[in-house]
This record gives structure tokens, sequence and C-alpha cells, in this order.
């Protein structure tokens, strides 16, 4: 029997940990790892502030790299990094959030509603530079 997309995302939202906008803004400064899962076009189009891009596609294999360089300065187990990952709307995300938990991080969270619920709620996004 074939699935849906929709229905992989749903089972993924079933077992991912997810968080709002407005608690992503809050947490920008505060340590956490914001990855912008999208292609490099949407990427470029504009991002939200601070965040690292590493489009979906590659994230199983340069993940770990990408943590150890966000853990440089902080004195804390990969495993337990704060993650917050995002998309256009939430379903790559939610998929990505399930990969990292395979992975073995705990503490990974895909943003609801992605860059179209950021920009919608009127926060701030950073243009290609």
């Amino acid at each position: 029997m074939l699935v849906s997309p929709a229905d992989l995302v749903g089972r993924a939202k079933a077992t991912i940990k997810e968080c709002s906008v407005t608690e992503v803004h809050d947490c920008l400064d505060g340590g956490t790892l914001l990855i912008d899962i999208r292609e490099p076009a949407e990427f470029q189009r504009g991002r939200i502030p601070g965040a690292v891009h590493l489009p979906r596609g590659l994230l199983e294999f340069e993940i770990h790299g990408l943590v150890q360089r966000s853990l440089q300065n902080q004195n804390s187990a990969p495993e337990d990094l704060p993650i917050v990952l995002y998309c256009g709307t939430g379903g790559r995300s939610a998929l990505a959030a399930e990969t990292m938990a395979k992975l073995g991080y705990r503490n990974a969270k895909s943003m609801s509603g992605g860059i179209v619920a950021w920009a919608a709620a009127r926060l701030p996004l950073e243009a290609s530079g």
C-alpha cells in the first residue's frame, strides 16, 4: 500500500516535538541551533536571522559536523543541544526532526508552520546578502 506525503508527515508529527514561531523567536539568542532545511533557492529568498542553512537532502550527512562546530564554545553533549529545524510550511522539518531523533538528538524540534507562519506573524526575515 502506498503512503501519501501527507500521511508520512502526519506520522512524523505524531512522534516529534514541535514549537511555535513565537517560541523560536524567543530563543533566537539563547544557544539554540536554528537550521533552515529548505533548498538553496528558497534560503536565498529570505531566512530567519541567525539560521544556518543545511538542505534536507544533506541533513544526515552533515548534521554531526554542524553540531560539533556549534558546540565549540559550549559545555554540553551533542545529543542535548537545542535544535530547531524549519522549512516552508513545516512538513519537511517534521520529517527532519524525526530523522534527528533517529540519529540520537534528544532536543530537536520542528517549527510548526515553517517560514510561512514566521512571515505571517511579521517576525524578522533576513534577505540574501
